[in-house]
């Protein structure tokens, strides 16, 4: 071919090139000049993040309407306009620690991007039946609507059709007190729910039942736990391992690391009682999968955002269903109110880059969300707490979908 040929042939790729390109066809996914795709609107309370949630409960208990009070929530206010106090409730804001967070010295300097996962909700029957064989389990998964089922006498299998695919399994799993939609918890089959008419305690019991000598030790039930995950399919490589003990068990936490990034809410554990035997346990059979990679609000917004976060409680994921709870009734003999724990100082002793699950948030119609993702996080460590890590998310505020 001719040199005039070679530059002609040159320049009519060039333009169709750049007539591709004009027309978006080739933008490559994640490309150098591509913008991240924002994020769908995901249940960020999940993750211990906003505090206005909080702040804003704790000033409707505390202020009620004016006008009058709300039927069954808030006594009438007095004559002189202030109403009396309310005694908080189990679920109340007030309840719940809050934490204020000191540097325990200079924050370290940490990527400035990182990439998010996605965490899907299926799974097939091989899968769970794989998975009960490894729990020792002799029955055959029963596949439903909202997941699977694997019973073998008085222990269960369950694995939920959600974000993550969790699963767990234990004695008597499926007995529990059940939530019903539009009600109160209700107890099923096999099972009585606490009387709230019982006395508190029979004066014939035990003040605390005692440690079994047959207790493995810690080391032993970190053994058990990590064997059990690792036929399951978990990769361990990276993990992070914390055991807690118990009067008759010991409490295996395992929070895999993705992508070569430690997890936080993303942690199967493992329950090990007397000989070894694994009473309980719990994990995700979801693969995460690469999503776009974000930049990040650096190390220090992070801080910022740590000091904001709202008290630690216990968090209903966003893929659970609405559950009414029976009202806190003034004769019964078991007590239902609480009073505040005190608050804490906790200092920041290290901070690394990692991920926190996010599921999204439910659908306007009530359908379950059937994603969730593994967003970019600050860990802080902490001292002196009440948990020895809280996580931030990373992602600036631009890439995150509001509800």
């Amino acid at each position: 071919m001719s040199v005039s040929r070679k530059v002609g042939a040159w320049m009519v790729a060039a333009v169709v090139t750049v007539a591709l390109a004009a027309g978006g066809i080739l933008v490559a996914r994640g490309g150098a000049g591509r913008d991240p795709a924002v994020l769908p609107a995901l249940d960020l309370s999940a993750t211990g993040q906003p505090a206005a949630a909080a702040d804003a409960a704790m000033a409707t208990n505390q202020a009620p309407a004016s006008g009058g009070a709300r039927p069954g929530i808030e006594p009438a206010p007095a004559p002189g306009g202030v109403a009396p106090a309310r005694p908080p409730e189990p679920g109340d804001a007030r309840l719940w620690p809050r934490e204020t967070y000191q540097l325990g010295g200079p924050l370290p300097a940490l990527p400035d991007q990182a990439k998010a996962w996605k965490l899907g909700s299926s799974a097939d029957t091989g899968r769970v039946a794989a998975l009960a064989a490894v729990l020792g389990l002799a029955g055959t998964p029963k596949e439903e609507a909202n997941g699977w089922t694997v019973r073998d006498g008085r222990r269960a299998l369950v694995v939920h059709r959600l974000a993550g695919v969790p699963w767990s399994f234990g004695t008597n799993i499926l007995g529990g007190c059940i939530p019903r939609a539009g009600g109160p918890y209700r107890p099923g089959a096999g099972i009585q729910c606490l009387d709230p008419d019982a006395p508190v305690a029979s004066p014939a019991a035990p003040a605390r039942p005692l440690t079994p000598r047959s207790l493995p030790s810690r080391a032993e039930a970190e053994r058990v736990a990590r064997d059990l995950v690792a036929r399951a399919g978990l990769d361990l490589t990276g993990a992070t391992v914390q055991v807690t003990d118990g009067f008759a068990s010991r409490t295996v936490s395992i929070a895999p690391a993705v992508g070569g990034q430690p997890t936080s809410g993303f942690a199967w554990t493992v329950t090990v009682g007397a000989t070894g035997v694994v009473q309980q346990a719990t994990g995700w059979l979801a693969t995460p999968e690469p999503a776009d990679t974000y930049p990040l609000i650096g190390v220090q917004e992070g801080f910022e955002r740590l000091k904001k976060a709202g008290p630690i409680a216990p968090r209903t994921p966003a893929e659970a269903p609405d559950i009414a709870p029976d009202p806190c009734r003034a004769t019964a003999r078991v007590t239902c109110t609480a009073t505040p724990l005190p608050p804490r100082v906790a200092t920041v002793t290290g901070v690394r880059l990692g991920l926190v699950r996010a599921p999204a948030l439910a659908a306007a119609d009530g359908a379950r969300a059937s994603v969730a993702y593994l967003l970019p996080a600050y860990l802080f460590d902490l001292r002196g707490g009440w948990s020895p890590v809280r996580a931030v998310v990373a992602v600036p505020d631009r890439y995150l979908t509001r509800p």
